[in-house]
Order: structure tokens, then C-alpha cells, then sequence
């Protein structure tokens, strides 16, 4: 069996000891005989309440988990807890940079690396939260902000352990606001993260649990769990009730094949287009992924077989297809100008990367499948650049080869 799916109930600053002794005895009796073998329950109450609650969980299959956890062992730190603290009470998994945390208490990424740090050193499980803010999100910035908030919050951690470490993405905008990320956001900011990951720590880091926070409830965690690279939820409100969290724990996880790629078919496309492809050779691709089941993976593999001069931009790899990758446009060499920019970016990132397309001057900008960036397009127009929107490169080049 591979990664365990993990459920992870944030109570935040709710339930007295007689509500969570109500509680459990709901829930318990409601799990009792429920198959869990592939899923991990974890439950984070307020710190008044963990010893409590350590002792209604004995024996039973939910793992105690903390809201929050200081850096030092003992010291002059008032209103703090330290690791070994929590430990002695039976706490496995401690929540840390919650944005809770982070926006409201001003948590730095400093502080937060330093608490995933300790908590690790004491063999808890630290369940680190990232996510971006709706400003953030709406500026093409998530990928970048999440980037950030990984490199600071784990700087400390060297020798990684695939089982002691946990993800939580939560965008900022979808928690408790009723509004979520759909899956296919959520998904591709999870394989981000896990690209992230095995950059940094190899097979290990590859093989962490994400998990999805932000408005989750019975009826979405289905879909969000059938995403290849999200292992589990982290719930907020909806863990408050003992029946709704029941459902969302024994949720039926049917998970989707990473598809594989299959590219456009078109039935016509004008000459103007087919010349593009037979006029041009040297071509950078903007967001090329290393992974064989992504589209511009297909097309960087399809252009070099066919003798074009492919320049892949990624900032996150230093080769992809065992060809130099450079970390932006303008960090090509003169002499290697694109004359064609490729760019494999959702519609609301692709104007700043337009924007340092112009400077390199390319004769064509062909956007990924789906794109549509009138603003970007304008740009792109009033510098005499051609622009190609929502079509695919290689089905294009097939049609001008057969044409000939």
C-alpha cells in the first residue's frame, strides 16, 4: 500500500471539554466498524482540551493532533507550548503556518520554519499549511507565493522522511468562506508541490502527503480526494460536527489516472499558421514540465525529434530532457534568441511573461491549448509580434508536413 489518505479535523478555537466528550462519543460509535485501513484520522483540538481528548481516543483509531507547537524545548515563552510537551500528552501531527496563523497573528515564514523545525527534531509530524490570498492568486502569483512559503518553511529540514512530513495546501480565499478551489485548481497546485519536493529532497520528498484545506464538506471531498496528487483534506468547520466529519473520513476514494496526454485534433488550419512552422526553428518554451504526462512535455519531445532547436524556461530546473533550461526569457544568450515563444501558463499568468517576450523579440507567440489573454494579445500586437491563441503546435506542424 502507498501513501495513506490522512484526514485532518482543525477544531481552531471551538469545543469545550463536555462538547468534545459529546462529541467523540458520537463519532466513535459512528466509525466503529468502518473500514480504515488506508486512511489516517487526525483530530486538533484546543490545547485546553488535548489531554482530555488524548484519553477518550485511546484505543481507538483517531490520532491526536495539536493547532500549533513553539520552536524551543522549555524556555522564558509565555502562552507558548513546546514540542516535548505535546508529546507527553500523545499528540502525533502539530499544525504549523496555518494562514490563520500567518495572516492574523503575523506568523513570519521565519518563525514558522523554526517551528516545523522543532516539532520535526521531536519526531511530531508537522502538518505544514501554505496558500496564497485572492490578490495573490488573481496576479498570476500562486505558483510563486507557494514556492516561497515551501523553500522558507522547510530551509531547516535536511534528511527528509517521506512519513514525517505532511503539506496542507489551503488557498487563503477558500477558507471558511464557503468558496473552494475546484479540483483541477487544487490539483495543480498540488503536482506543483510535489514537484517542489522531489526537486529539493529527492524520492522522499516525492512521496509526502498534500492535503487540501479550504471549505471541505462531504459533499466536494470526493472529487477533491479523486485528484492523482491529493492524499487527504483538512477540514475546518465541517470537522465540528461529528457526523459531518464521519462522512467526509468514510468518503469512497476513486482516484483518477494521471491521463495521458492526448494533444487537439483540428480539421482545418489556414496557411498562415502551417508557414509559421515552416519558416522558424529555434523555439523556447515557457513552463515545460519534466513530466512525460504534461502537454508541454509532449510538444518539447515532439519538436526535438523533428530537428527543431528547442530552449526550455522553467525556473525550477536546471535541465529538462537533458537540455540546458533556462530560468527565464531573458536569461537566453543573444546569439540564441527564440524566434517563436511557446508559452504553457493559465490565462491569468501569461501577461507578465509576455511582457519579457517582447523584449527578446520573437517573430510568433503561440499560446498553451485553452489560453485566452486578450490583454496579453494586445501587448503582444503592438510590438508587430504574431500571436496564435488555442491551438497546438504539433498538430500543426503534422498538417504543414502532410501538405507538402
Amino acid at each position: 500500500m502507498g501513501r495513506k489518505y490522512i484526514f485532518a479535523g482543525n477544531w481552531k478555537m471551538n469545543h469545550t471539554l463536555a462538547e468534545c466528550e459529546t462529541y467523540f462519543k458520537k463519532f466513535l460509535a459512528l466509525l466503529s466498524g468502518s473500514p480504515l485501513e488506508d486512511r489516517v484520522i487526525v483530530i486538533a483540538p484546543p490545547f485546553t482540551a488535548l489531554y482530555f481528548v488524548s484519553k477518550l481516543i485511546e484505543g481507538s483509531p483517531v490520532e491526536l493532533g495539536a493547532q500549533n507547537v513553539h520552536y524551543e524545548k522549555k524556555g522564558a515563552f509565555t502562552g507558548e507550548i513546546s514540542p516535548p510537551m505535546l508529546r507527553e500528552l500523545g499528540v502525533r501531527y502539530v499544525i504549523v503556518g496555518h494562514s490563520e496563523r500567518r495572516h492574523l497573528f503575523s506568523e513570519s515564514d521565519e518563525l514558522i520554519a523554526k517551528r516545523v523545525r522543532g516539532a520535526y527534531e521531536e519526531e511530531l509530524i508537522p502538518i505544514l499549511c501554505v496558500g496564497e490570498t485572492l490578490e495573490e492568486r488573481e496576479s498570476g502569483r500562486t505558483f510563486e507565493r507557494v514556492d516561497t512559503q515551501l523553500r522558507e518553511g522547510l530551509k531547516y529540514i535536511d534528511n527528509l522522511s517521506r512519513d514525517r512530513l505532511v503539506i496542507a495546501y489551503e488557498p487563503v480565499w477558500a477558507i471558511g468562506t464557503g468558496k473552494n478551489a475546484t479540483p483541477e485548481q487544487a490539483e495543480e497546485v498540488h503536482r506543483f508541490i510535489r514537484e517542489h519536493l522531489q526537486q529539493v529532497f529527492g524520492n522522499e520528498g516525492a512521496e509526502v502527503a498534500i492535503l487540501y484545506g479550504g471549505s471541505v464538506t462531504p459533499e466536494n471531498v470526493g472529487q477533491l480526494l479523486s485528484q492523482p496528487n491529493i492524499d487527504g483534506v483538512l477540514v475546518g468547520g465541517a470537522s465540528l460536527d461529528p457526523e459531518k466529519f464521519f462522512r467526509i473520513v468514510t468518503v469512497e476514494v476513486k482516484k483518477a489516472e494521471s491521463p495521458e496526454c492526448r494533444l487537439p485534433d483540428y480539421s482545418q488550419i489556414g496557411d498562415d499558421l502551417l508557414d509559421i512552422v515552416n519558416r522558424y526553428k529555434r523555439i523556447a518554451i515557457v513552463g515545460v514540465s519534466p513530466k512525460p504526462d504534461r502537454p508541454s512535455f509532449v510538444v518539447m519531445d515532439y519538436l526535438i525529434k523533428e530537428g527543431f532547436q528547442v530552449l526550455p524556461v522553467n525556473p525550477r530546473y536546471e535541465e529538462i530532457m537533458g537540455i540546458k533550461t533556462y530560468p527565464d526569457l531573458e536569461s537566453i544568450p543573444q546569439d540564441l534568441q527564440p524566434e517563436v515563444v511557446i508559452i504553457f501558463r493559465k490565462s491569468s499568468e501569461v501577461y507578465p511573461i509576455v511582457e519579457k517576450a517582447v523584449k527578446v523579440r520573437p517573430r510568433v507567440i503561440w499560446m498553451q491549448e485553452g489560453i485566452e489573454n486578450k490583454e496579453a494579445k494586445a501587448l503582444a500586437e503592438k510590438e508587430g509580434i504574431k500571436v496564435v491563441m488555442n491551438l497546438c503546435f504539433k498538430k500543426v506542424h503534422q498538417i504543414s508536413k502532410w501538405k507538402k
